[in-house]
């Protein structure tokens, strides 16, 4: 007596499988038409990082002025050495002030007298403290604003660090395009499932089939 096995093989597809291989092969041949600019990209920008670094190690001579130039404020160089102008807009104000005095009292009857002479000497005193005071001033706020530049300028001696850690990260682009790729080609292609099932009979199985087969032969045989 033959006992036959059982095989089954089920096949699993969505629904619009068409629509879905199409869907993956556009993204395979997209990422095939973008991959060698991608990487042609990536390889043009590494090709600036020796220059990037050679400016970095010289230090750009804009920013070296700069912070010079800054340390000089901040140190009080200025305000030390004083204005080379100032004296002389000292003296050219001093001028027009005894003079209008001068005016202004001669019409009172007050030149010539110790009055004149010392209302003349105090206004001057008076002119020259007020202009040494507003240059003094301003290089004061001349040097705030240079310790509020002072970070930036700092910052700026490393400008191409950035530029090449950019760079770099840029080098991942042809990587970050693959992976991309792949994942919306087994996005979409991850539904299906060829499951495959097979079956043998088993001991009982088989016991109750040659059961009934000798049920049947007595039973005919007594017919």
């Amino acid at each position: 007596m033959a006992f036959s096995k059982s095989k089954t093989k089920t096949t699993n597809a969505p629904v619009y499988s068409a629509q879905v291989e199409g869907a993956a092969s556009n993204i395979t041949n997209a990422y095939n038409q973008a991959q060698p600019g991608i990487t042609s990209t990536a390889n043009s920008l590494a090709s600036a990082v020796p220059g990037l670094m050679e400016q970095y190690n010289q230090g750009d001579p804009n920013v070296k002025a700069a912070m010079g130039y800054n340390a000089d404020v901040l140190g009080g160089k200025y305000l030390d050495a004083g204005n080379p102008y100032l004296q002389g807009q000292i003296d050219q104000t001093n001028n027009g002030v005894r003079n209008g005095l001068a005016a202004s009292l001669g019409t009172r009857g007050l030149t010539g007298g110790s009055a004149f002479g010392d209302i003349i000497t105090r206004n001057l005193a008076q002119n020259e403290n007020n202009l040494r005071y507003a240059d003094y001033n301003n290089e004061r706020t001349r040097m705030g604003s240079a310790a509020s530049a002072a970070g930036g300028i700092s910052a700026a001696q490393y400008a191409p660090l950035g530029v090449i850690q950019s760079i770099l990260e840029s080098q991942q682009a042809p990587v970050r395009a693959a992976t991309g790729a792949g994942a919306g080609v087994g996005g979409l292609l991850g539904s299906y499932q060829n499951t495959t099932q097979k079956s043998s009979p088993s001991i009982a199985s088989m016991i109750a089939l040659m059961a009934g087969n000798a049920a049947s032969a007595y039973a005919g045989g007594g017919g």
